[in-house]
């Protein structure tokens, strides 16, 4: 790849024989026009696409919900958030099928104690125990509570089904109680349900997030799962 930094050639753009031509960021871009692959995939490469294909469907999920993507930081380059999301799911995803561990929120978030993430017929139920003083919550700023994560759907009951499908979520907000037990449910209706009821495997990864009283995300919990 080049660029192309004096307008001898005006303002190129386009394919001219084997060099794509392109604008990007204000500037110009010449590339080798892609050729076809003559040899397979290997088996690793395509484990590879197939992680990177599930890590991708997650992030833009995660990116979707409004409260998740307030709560990851700015990118420090020139990527999105998505983009950062991305590859914080890429590096702790196993395989596309074995997934391993799914991170809805950045690492390192506040501690929840005893919490149970559970799989439903039409939604999902989080219950953890009182979120007490330790994890230093301002009632006076934080107002409201909501969770929010993903769903990952692996092994369709039908074969026009993706191998894997995600979707994202996010409960209604609740007062914060500190003194009793956090108890949330999420339903899902509609096309989310049909989706949502066509896989046999649901693995569940939310975080609790607090709210001001704008609905601004203050604080939010370390991921956990079903």
């Amino acid at each position: 790849m080049a660029q192309l930094f004096d307008k001898i050639l005006g303002t190129p753009s386009g394919l001219i024989r084997d060099m794509v031509f392109k604008r990007k960021k204000g500037g110009n871009i010449i590339a080798k026009h892609p050729t076809p692959r003559a040899s397979a995939l290997k088996d690793t490469e395509k484990a590879l696409m197939a992680k990177f294909g599930l890590a991708g469907k997650i992030a833009s999920k995660i990116n979707s919900i409004q409260v998740l993507k307030d709560v990851w930081p700015k990118s420090t380059g020139k990527g999105s958030k998505c983009n950062e999301i991305l590859k914080a799911n890429y590096a702790l995803i196993s395989s596309a099928e074995n997934l391993g561990t799914v991170t809805v929120a950045p690492l390192f978030g506040f501690d929840i104690a005893n919490p149970v993430l559970t799989v439903g017929v039409s939604g999902i139920h989080l219950v953890t125990d009182a979120l007490g003083v330790n994890v230093e919550i301002d009632s006076s700023v934080e107002k409201f509570i909501v969770t929010a994560g993903v769903v990952v759907l692996q092994t369709p009951t039908s074969a026009d089904n993706p191998i894997n499908q995600v979707i994202a979520f996010k409960s209604v907000q609740h007062n914060i109680d500190l003194i009793n037990p956090v108890d949330l449910s999420v339903e899902f209706s509609s096309g989310l349900l049909a989706t949502y009821g066509s896989y046999t495997v649901k693995k569940v990864f939310a975080c609790l997030i607090t709210l001001d009283d704008t609905g601004t995300p203050i604080r939010y919990s370390s991921t956990v799962h079903s």
